[in-house]
Order: structure tokens, then C-alpha cells, then sequence
């Protein structure tokens, strides 16, 4: 207790640099949640597409092209079938559907482009389901059908759980989860004042016994960087309006996981190396690959790779918090918040038996 009482003072002793750990984090979610909004989050907030339509009253194309999620898409002008192609001949539609005798014709005009494709996909879409809906009436193959039936257009991105997830809710978890891994650095800042250093030569020879040593400092570490990591959690949700679920003592419960697998790897790492230089270096450049591998900058595509790569630390806890507010699968996040603290756990271990060892020779 005495050796985590002097760690937690010295860990805030210095106001420049918990400043620069409580603001970084802060004003980089604001910078790429605002920068790159468009990039992560959907965005609808664009001009119909203007389609003339003759089709049947009452009909189900008709009620299609009415429906409010259609209509997002495509301005669509009832009419005759000679005014519709007159609108199309004009420029004033991009497309003219015409429905006769139960058989829906696009016609569209040379060199269209993106503006007629679009609405055009939408018209297939729409015929591929009464087309899949017909087979299952009449007897057809399942698959086939449910084949068809998976063509159906989405409207909007699918939602994971009840919201859609926005560029700031995105970036304040993965940038969170980045700074708490980067707080490790607390703690090889903190075993080189206090293990390797005189000070530390000093409290080598007292009667305190190593494991009580490193454990301490570990403590110390561990809780000065969750308690910054909370102030910018609280900030995010309450100024930024960041959505981080329903079930906060999950999403808690894993950030602390985070840090105490952060701590626990630098204090391992400048065990390993006894050398603060180095283990700053290695740390460094850990966190920025895991870091990457897990889009926590950008989502990549790896491919076969990512089959591996979602195991690294920040992807664990990219699962669960993301999964515990937008509706994932419980038993994966489950399994992956267990395997982010056996992580940690393992680390712990061999730091304090790496401590036993090293602090001695």
C-alpha cells in the first residue's frame, strides 16, 4: 500500500503530461469524428434521383416506389406512359418505368451513367423478390428463392442493434481503447523512477519484498491510467454524445481490462529489457501495429489475415464494447472480454516472476 500510495502521487505529479493524456484522446476523437464523418457514418442526406413511372394504380409496384424508404432514393412522377417518356426525352427523369399487361419495362436514355443505374437497381430489385415470392408460391426451389430473396435492396446500412453507429461513436472507442493501451507508458515511466534509478536502489535493499514492489507500482500505474481513461469516457458521452450502449459496467469492466493488460505489457517489457529506452521503443510500436491491425484508424480489409488479427488486444475490446451497443453476439463478446483478461493475467504473472528475477541481478 505504501508503494502504490507513492507511485499514484508521482504518476500526478507532473500536470503537462496528465493534461496531454486526458486532452490528446479527447481532441482526436473530435478531429477524425468530424473529419472523417462521412467516411464511417451513413449519410442519405442527398437530392432524389427524379424517375417518371407509369405504372399500375394501386399495384404493388406503385406501392413500392410510394414507400418511404424508396423515396430516399428516387423522386418518382406518376403519369401516363406518353408524358412519362416525354419527361425522360426532356432530362427531367433519369429513368421511365412503364408497367403493362403485368410486365415491367426501364427505359432509359444512351450514356446515363451512375444516374440511371441507380434507379435501375432499385426497379431490379424489386423484381427479383416477386420473382422469388412467385417460385415459393408456386412450388419452386427454396434455395433458389431465398437466393433471390437476399437481392432485396437495403435502404440504409444495417443497423447493429437499434442505431446505426455515427463516425464519433466509432472513433471515441477505438481511440479510447488506443490511449489506454498507450497508458502503459506510465508504468515504464514509473519503473524507471522508481526501480531504475537510486531511488530504486534504495528501495531495493529495504525489506520489501519484490513481488510487493512490482506489485504496487503495478497498481499504481494501472488505476492512474483507467482514472484518465474515464474522464475522457464521461467526456465523450456527455459533450460529444457518443452512444456507448446500454450495459456501461460491461463496457467499464473491458476498458479496465485494456489498461490492465496495457500496464501489465510495458512493465514486462522493461523487465525484459532493463532498459526504459528500448521497452518505450518496443511498447511503441506494439501498440501502434495492434493498434492498426484492429481499424482502429481506419477499418482494413486484410482478408485470411483477419482471422488472426482479431485476436489482438484492441480488437477484443473493439468487439465487446461495439457488440454490447449496437446488438453483437453475446457469446463471441463473452469470449473475447474472458481471453482480453487472460491476456493481462498472463502478463501480470510473468512480470512479477521476471521482477523476482531481474530486480535482484
Amino acid at each position: 500500500m505504501a508503494v502504490f500510495k507513492t507511485g499514484f502521487k508521482y504518476c500526478w505529479c507532473s500536470p503537462i503530461s496528465v493534461t496531454i493524456l486526458v486532452g490528446f484522446p479527447i481532441l482526436i476523437i473530435f478531429v477524425l469524428g468530424s473529419a472523417l464523418a462521412s467516411f464511417i457514418s451513413p449519410d442519405y442526406d442527398f437530392e432524389s434521383l427524379p424517375v417518371s413511372a407509369s405504372v399500375e394504380t394501386g399495384g404493388s409496384l406503385e406501392i413500392f416506389l410510394q414507400s418511404s424508404e424508396i423515396s430516399q432514393f428516387l423522386d418518382v412522377t406518376f403519369t401516363t406512359r406518353e408524358n412519362a417518356e416525354e419527361l425522360l426525352e426532356s432530362g427531367e427523369a433519369f429513368i421511365a418505368v412503364i408497367e403493362e399487361n403485368g410486365s415491367v419495362a426501364v427505359i432509359r436514355p444512351p450514356g446515363g451513367g451512375m444516374n440511371s443505374l441507380i434507379p435501375i437497381s432499385i426497379i431490379d430489385s424489386y423484381m427479383q423478390i416477386g420473382a422469388a415470392m412467385t417460385a415459393v408460391a408456386t412450388g419452386g426451389d427454396i434455395l433458389e428463392s431465398a437466393q433471390l430473396i437476399q437481392a432485396e435492396i437495403s435502404v440504409i446500412q444495417a443497423p447493429l442493434g437499434n442505431r446505426v453507429q455515427s463516425s464519433f461513436d466509432y472513433y471515441a472507442v477505438t481511440m479510447l481503447v488506443m490511449i489506454l493501451m498507450f497508458a502503459g507508458i506510465n508504468g515504464i515511466e514509473l519503473f524507471k523512477k522508481s526501480m531504475f534509478s537510486e531511488t530504486g536502489a534504495r528501495a531495493l535493499v529495504t525489506p520489501v519484498s519484490k513481488p510487493a514492489l512490482v506489485g504496487g507500482l503495478l497498481a499504481a500505474s494501472t488505476v492512474t491510467s483507467y482514472l484518465q481513461g474515464m474522464v475522457t469516457f464521461v467526456f465523450t458521452r456527455v459533450v460529444y454524445g457518443v452512444y456507448w450502449g446500454e450495459n456501461i459496467p460491461l463496457v467499464l469492466l473491458t476498458l479496465f481490462g485494456v489498461t490492465l493488460f496495457s500496464q501489465a505489457f510495458g512493465i514486462f517489457i522493461i523487465l525484459l529489457f532493463k532498459n526504459p529506452n528500448l521497452a518505450m521503443a518496443v511498447m511503441q510500436s506494439g501498440i501502434w501495429v495492434m493498434t492498426f491491425v484492429s481499424g482502429g484508424y481506419s477499418k482494413v480489409d486484410f482478408g485470411a489475415a483477419d482471422a488472426i488479427f482479431r485476436f489482438s488486444p484492441n480488437s477484443l475490446a473493439h468487439t465487446v464494447i461495439f457488440g454490447s451497443a449496437f446488438g453483437g453476439n453475446h457469446d463471441r463478446m463473452m469470449f473475447d472480454l474472458s481471453l482480453l483478461f487472460i491476456y493481462g493475467a498472463v502478463l501480470f504473472i510473468l512480470a512479477f516472476l521476471l521482477g523476482k528475477r531481474r530486480l535482484t541481478s
